[in-house]
C-alpha cells in the first residue's frame, strides 16, 4: 500500500512540475516575442532620408 501511495505521489508531482514548466516557458516566450516586436516597431520609426528616398531602419537588417 505504501508503494502505491508513493508512486501516485511521485507521478502527481511529476505532472504538476511539467505543467508548471510549460506555463513558465510559455510566459517567457510571450515576453521575448513582445520585446522583439517592440524593437521591430522602433526600427520602423527610424526614418533615414537618403537623397529623396525615405528608407526605414528595418531595411538595413541582415
Amino acid at each position: 500500500m505504501t508503494i502505491i501511495i508513493a508512486v501516485v505521489v511521485f507521478w502527481t508531482l511529476f505532472v504538476v512540475g511539467v505543467l508548471v514548466g510549460i506555463s513558465v516557458h510559455r510566459e517567457a516566450t510571450r515576453r521575448r516575442s513582445a520585446r522583439l516586436h517592440r524593437a521591430e516597431m522602433a526600427l520602423d520609426r527610424d526614418v533615414i532620408v537618403a537623397g529623396r528616398t525615405p528608407v526605414r531602419g528595418r531595411d538595413f537588417r541582415v
